[in-house]
């Protein structure tokens, strides 16, 4: 991520869209934010040499496939969304469940959507999940160790991979960064893929919260495929070659409603 400051809120609104996208041509950028397309094209070509977005003719694309966006935009993008699924993918975890929850924006709308259940036991490498369920006397939560990650709150390396071995859960809610359309699951970071695998080989029922958007990411590790999850919760309903894929694989696909 660039180290340049995003110096006005219009080109912190193109940022984000392109973002959360993947690409965005500089007419649909324009139609969203109501400015003339010239005004895009200066602002797209500022943030292309600031490092934020990378240039293409007639639109701009995110820069890497080996940087997540950082934390702060992420909590911003698609909240509604995110707020749907979590609340779904809670809606089919009884009370009294064992669960496992990893690193994400999503997996910690999940968390908040979990205020109605009752007695459950959770495991996780994600500290604002701690921080959010922690508080309640019925339910038991298990801090994975290890180190944190100081951008989002994440437990990463080796201590968090011996911890979460050391528990089988009913239920593992993982997010992701990036899902190709033959049915690959994509992240950012090596030590996080490491954590995610570890919840899915100890979990009885895997369950993959993303929303639209990451179709259009591409990151380079990969985590698994359809074959690892047993649902998948996310907000609109994905093409029909992949829906295929997930028939093949025993994947319950779940559209949550904003």
């Amino acid at each position: 991520m660039s180290d340049h400051p995003i110096s006005t809120p219009r080109r912190r609104q193109i940022v984000t869209l392109v973002h959360a996208r993947g690409y965005m041509s500089n007419e649909d950028l324009a139609q969203q934010l109501g400015v003339a397309v010239q005004t895009i094209r200066r602002d797209v070509n500022v943030l292309a040499d600031q490092g934020h977005l990378a240039r293409h003719h007639g639109g701009a694309s995110p820069p890497s496939t080996v940087e997540n966006i950082a934390y702060d935009e992420r909590q911003i993008l698609n909240p509604r969304a995110k707020d749907a699924i979590g609340r779904c993918a809670a809606a089919l975890v009884p009370n009294r469940s064992s669960l496992f929850i990893n690193i994400g924006t999503t997996t910690e709308s999940f968390a908040r959507a979990l205020g109605e259940h009752r007695d459950l036991r959770i495991i996780t490498n994600n500290l604002h999940v701690a921080a959010t369920l922690s508080g309640r006397a019925d339910f038991r939560t298990v801090i994975a160790g290890g180190t944190i990650r100081p951008q989002d709150g994440g437990i990463i390396g080796a201590g968090a991979i011996e911890s979460l071995s050391a528990f089988r859960a009913e239920f593992g809610i993982i997010g992701i960064s990036g899902i190709e359309e033959d049915g690959t699951l994509l992240d950012f970071d090596l030590d996080e893929i490491q954590c995610a695998r570890t919840i899915i080989r100890h979990s009885r029922r895997v369950m993959l919260l993303a929303d639209h958007t990451k179709f259009s990411r591409h990151p380079m590790g990969r985590v698994g495929d359809l074959s690892d999850i047993d649902d998948f919760i996310t907000d609109r309903t994905p093409s029909a070659d992949f829906q295929a894929r997930m028939a093949a694989a025993n994947v319950t696909l779940h559209i949550a409603k904003s």
